[in-house]
C-alpha cells in the first residue's frame, strides 16, 4: 500500500526543502561574493554564529510564504525570484565593487553608455547555479500535491521565529565586539553603523542579502525626502575642524591662475607609461609639472561623483550612501567658487547621472555642457574654450569606463591571449591618450594654455578583485612588468610656477589632490583648506589622519556645516 503525504504533511516537506535551499543559496552568495579568491578571514565562534543565524533567519522567514499560499506552485515564483535577486547582486559587485544599493536603484533610469558595463559581468557558470537549483528543487511538485489549505497562524509563527532569530544572532555579534552596541531598529540601514559598522557589506554578511531589500527601501525614502539622520559634531570634532578651517581670513582669497580639472574615468597609475599612454607619460616630464604616481582612492557609495567631490572640495564622502544624491542641497567649499568668470564643466552624460544638475553649481561651475562620449571630441572642444578665453573649465571623461568599448579605437598591439579586460582596459586607456594628445600638444606650443594650472587625475580604481588577478598573473606569467594590484590613480599636475618636475613616490590620497592645486592658484587665504596635505610642501605634516577623516567629513556634510 503506497504512503501518501497530507496536505499539512506536504506543506511542511515544501517547507523543510525550500528553507534548505534558501539557506544554501544565501552561503553560495557569500562565499563568490564576498570570499571567493581572498584571504579567509579569521571569524570567532560567535561572530560564525550570527552571520549563520541571520542566514537561517533569511530562509525561514521566505519558506513561511508556504502556509500562505494555496497553490504551491507560486513558490516556485517566489524561488527564481530570490534567485534573480542574487544573481543581480553578484553582477553589481563584480562591476561597483559594492552591492546593489538604494544609489543604484536611484540611478536605474540613467543608464546610458553603462549598459553593457553591468552585463559584461555575468559569469554564466557561477550565476546560472541558482536557478539550476530551483529547478531541482521545483521537480518535487511532480510528486507533491499543488493545492492546500492555507495556514495563517503557522505563517504568523514562522515570521515570528525568523524575527527572533535574526535578534539571536545580533546578539551573539554585540557580545563578541566591544565596539557593537544593540540597536532594535533592524530595517534602518542607518542604525545598523553602530551594530556592524558602516562597511555595508559586512551588514550584509551578517543579515543575509536577502534582508537588504528592507535597508534599501526605507534608504531610498530618506534620500528622496532629505530625511538623514543627524549626527551632531561634538566639541572635539569643533576643535579638529578649526585646524582646517580658517573662519576669520586674514585677507580674502583671489585666485591668480586660471584652472582646468580634468577627470579621466577609471584611471589607474601603471596605465602612464611610454607604450600605454605616451602623450600624457611626455607630460610628466616636463619641467613644470609636479607628478605624484601612488594616490590611494576613497570613494564609498557612488564612485565617479565622490571622485569629483574630493577633488573638487577636499571633503571625504559620507559613510554610507552617495553624497550627490543625500545631500546635494548643501553648501560645499571649493576653489571653484572663488572664480571671477564664469566656470565651466564639459559632461560625457546627461546632467541626471550622478545628480550633476545640482552638484556642478554646488561646487562653483556655472555651465554645463554635455558632450559625446568620444574622448577625441572632448578634448577638441576644451582646446576651443581656452582659444575663447574661457579660464576656469572641469571635464570629466567616460570612454574608459568599463568594459573600455572605445578599445576599438586603438592601434596598440597587444595578444590575443591576453584576458578580455586586461586587453580592453589598456586599448582603452592607450585610445583615451591619443585625444589627451590634443590638449598635451597645445598645452606644449600655447603661450595661453601655459599660463594655466592644469589638475589631471584618476576619479576611482575601476577593475574587481577577481579581474585585477587575472591581469596580475598574465602579466607575471610574460614577465610584463606590470603591477596592477597596486591600483593607485596618478596625479599630474602643470603650473608655470611649478619648476624642475618635483615627483611625489609616497603614498598619498585623493584628499591630498584639493590642497595641493589650492596652493597654485592663489587661494592660499581661503578658509578651507581639507582634510589633506600640499604634497609639494615638504615641510607640512598632517594634522589629521584618513581614518580620522571619514567619519569628521561625515558629520560636516550632514550637518551641511559649511552654509554659515
Amino acid at each position: 500500500m503506497k504512503y501518501k503525504l497530507s496536505d499539512k504533511q506536504s506543506s511542511w516537506l515544501v517547507f523543510g526543502l525550500l528553507a534548505l535551499l534558501i539557506f544554501g543559496q544565501t552561503l553560495l552568495f557569500d562565499y563568490f561574493a564576498f570570499r571567493a579568491g581572498l584571504e579567509p578571514e579569521a571569524y570567532s565562534g560567535l561572530e560564525i554564529t550570527s552571520m549563520i543565524l541571520s542566514k537561517i533567519a533569511a530562509a525561514v522567514l521566505f519558506a513561511s510564504f508556504v502556509f500562505l499560499l494555496r497553490d504551491k506552485r507560486w513558490i516556485l515564483l517566489l524561488s527564481f525570484v530570490i534567485d534573480t535577486w542574487f544573481i543581480a547582486n553578484l553582477i553589481y559587485m563584480r562591476n561597483n565593487h559594492i552591492l546593489l544599493d538604494a544609489e543604484a536603484f536611484n540611478m536605474s533610469g540613467n543608464l546610458h553608455g553603462y549598459f553593457w558595463s553591468v552585463l559584461i559581468y555575468i559569469e554564466w557558470g557561477i550565476d546560472l547555479m541558482f536557478y539550476v537549483l530551483t529547478g531541482l528543487f521545483g521537480l518535487i511538485f511532480l510528486i507533491l500535491p499543488k493545492k492546500t489549505e492555507r495556514q495563517g497562524w503557522v505563517w504568523l509563527g514562522m515570521v515570528g521565529l525568523s524575527v527572533v532569530l535574526r535578534l539571536v544572532g545580533e546578539w551573539c555579534y554585540v557580545s563578541d565586539n566591544s565596539t557593537a552596541t544593540y540597536d532594535p531598529a533592524p530595517f534602518i540601514r542607518e542604525h545598523r553603523e553602530p551594530v556592524y559598522g558602516t562597511h555595508f557589506p559586512t551588514t550584509v554578511q551578517h543579515t543575509s542579502v536577502l534582508y537588504s531589500p528592507l535597508y534599501i527601501t526605507t534608504d531610498y525614502y530618506l534620500m528622496i525626502n532629505g530625511l538623514q539622520p543627524n549626527r551632531p559634531l561634538t566639541d572635539k570634532d569643533r576643535s579638529m575642524i578649526g585646524q582646517l578651517d580658517r573662519v576669520m581670513l586674514e585677507k580674502a582669497p583671489q585666485l591668480d591662475s586660471p584652472l582646468i580639472i580634468v577627470l579621466l574615468e577609471s584611471l589607474e597609475n601603471w596605465v602612464v607609461t611610454p607604450q600605454i599612454m605616451p602623450n600624457l607619460y611626455r607630460l610628466t616630464q616636463n619641467e613644470h609639472v609636479f607628478y605624484a604616481n601612488s594616490i590611494h582612492t576613497q570613494i564609498v557609495g557612488a564612485p565617479s561623483a565622490d571622485g569629483q567631490m574630493i577633488v573638487n572640495t577636499g571633503l571625504l564622502p559620507i559613510n554610507a550612501g552617495g553624497t550627490c544624491l543625500h545631500y546635494y542641497q548643501n553648501t560645499y567649499p571649493g576653489i571653484m567658487t572663488l572664480a571671477p568668470d564664469s566656470a565651466y564643466c564639459l559632461l560625457p552624460h546627461d546632467t541626471c547621472v550622478w545628480n550633476q544638475t545640482h552638484m556642478s553649481p554646488a561646487y562653483g561651475y556655472d555651465t554645463t555642457i554635455c558632450y559625446s562620449d568620444v574622448d577625441t571630441i572632448l578634448f577638441q572642444k576644451l582646446d576651443s574654450m581656452v582659444d575663447d578665453g574661457i579660464r576656469y573649465i572641469q571635464c570629466i571623461t567616460q570612454s574608459t569606463h568599463a568594459p573600455f568599448v572605445n578599445e576599438k579605437y586603438s592601434r596598440l598591439a597587444l595578444p590575443k591571449d591576453m584576458p578580455w579586460v586586461m586587453y580592453n582596459f589598456i586599448r582603452g586607456f592607450n585610445a583615451l591618450d591619443d585625444g589627451l594628445g590634443y590638449f598635451i600638444r597645445k598645452l606644449e606650443t600655447d603661450p595661453k594654455l601655459q599660463q594655466y594650472t592644469i589638475v589631471i587625475t584618476g576619479d576611482h580604481r575601476i577593475l574587481h578583485y577577481e579581474k585585477r588577478q587575472q591581469m596580475q598573473d598574465y602579466s607575471d606569467k610574460h614577465n610584463m612588468g606590470l603591477e596592477p594590484a597596486n591600483d593607485c590613480l596618478p596625479l599630474i599636475i602643470y603650473s608655470p610656477k611649478i619648476k624642475n618636475n618635483p615627483r611625489y613616490t609616497e603614498d598619498a590620497y585623493q584628499m591630498d589632490i584639493f590642497p595641493t592645486y589650492k596652493a597654485l592658484v592663489g587661494a592660499k587665504y581661503y578658509h578651507w583648506s581639507g582634510f589633506g596635505i600640499n604634497l609639494m610642501d615638504s615641510t607640512q605634516k598632517r594634522l589629521i589622519t584618513e581614518d580620522e577623516a571619514y567619519p569628521l567629513s561625515d558629520k560636516m556634510i550632514r550637518n551641511n556645516y559649511f552654509a554659515r
